[in-house]
């Protein structure tokens, strides 16, 4: 039946074409652990989104994603725009095969096959936060979800350039340290006024990251306090830093220890406004639009498969 049965989404592009590359491995590791599925493999931006919709309209209510954070950052949009059942009915799993998977690291999700797939089997799951984002791209106002982390100044910058790169083939994880470096050499802080619930703001900002999860840049604790099922978004905001300064302490973005620097502030909210116009805007590690733009925390809203 299709409400037992994992609707398998698989992106061959992921990770530089591991998802094609990891396909067949994918589909026997489920056969083997005696997992009812149906493969669908996506064909253009969008398509992961619009396949979960179909599939809840035929009664399919789990779903795993063998992809990266970019691929599971559209199923969940699906998950969360369907109108056919409430979202948290749904059941969202991942086999990761993209460029970063920083998802799954909040949750200790294996990063091979095997391991994933075993999670499948009698699944232990979780509910966690997603947040909303209204922002401006074409021209128009949008709106998107997003499960990890988003934010704007120069990670946003960042991912724009990582992405161009990946685009043209290039991709990992030193593709991203060398995109980081190259964004960095050029990087002016801008002024920004933005809002942190009812708290109005004004910085020479140089990025601020709204964190449901922990993990972005590839394995970059870059929102240490982050907690997926707090109800909150725990900000990561720096200001006036010198190049000097970022590159000396690149190491301790990975540990989250740069936020004890005097020009790093953490604070939790669940609302965020960033009122300066033509910022570019991340979110899950893909670039999205620009502000002006508005954050929303929604708890619990998404139900997950985690680790024992």
């Amino acid at each position: 039946m299709a409400e037992e049965a994992w609707f398998l989404i698989v992106n061959p592009q992921a990770g530089g074409g591991k998802g094609l590359k990891k396909k067949a491995s994918i589909i026997a590791a489920l056969q083997h652990a005696g997992l009812s599925h149906f493969v669908y493999e996506t064909k253009c931006p969008g398509d992961a989104s619009t396949s979960v919709e179909e599939a809840v309209s035929k009664g399919y209510r789990r779903f795993v994603v063998a992809g990266g954070d970019g691929t599971l950052n559209e199923v969940a949009n699906g998950i969360l725009n369907q109108k056919y059942v409430p979202s948290d009915q749904l059941l969202l799993a991942q086999i990761p095969v993209g460029t970063g998977n920083d998802w799954r690291r909040s949750w200790n999700i294996p990063n091979s096959i095997e391991g994933s797939v075993a999670l499948l089997k009698n699944p232990k799951s979780a509910k966690q936060d997603v947040a909303s984002i209204t922002f401006q791209a074409n021209g128009k106002e949008e709106k998107l979800w997003f499960m990890n982390v988003a934010g704007c100044g120069f990670d946003a910058e960042v991912t724009l350039s990582a992405n161009a790169a990946k685009a043209k083939g290039k991709s990992g994880f030193f593709t991203y340290i060398g995109q980081l470096v190259k964004t960095l050499a050029s990087y002016q802080e801008p002024e920004v006024q933005f809002r942190v619930d009812n708290q109005t703001h004004s910085a020479h900002l140089f990025s601020l990251l709204a964190g449901i999860c922990k993990y972005a840049g590839n394995a970059m604790k870059l929102v240490p306090q982050a907690n997926p099922s707090d109800g909150l978004f725990h900000l990561t905001i720096a200001s006036k830093i010198s190049r000097l300064k970022v590159i000396l302490n690149l190491p301790r973005l990975f540990s989250g220890s740069f936020t004890q620097l005097k020009e790093v502030k953490s604070l939790t909210c669940t609302e965020i406004e960033i009122q300066t116009s033509g910022l570019p805007i991340q979110a899950d590690g893909e670039s999205i639009g620009h502000t002006p733009a508005i954050f929303v925390v929604h708890p619990l809203k998404l139900h997950i498969v985690i680790a024992p």
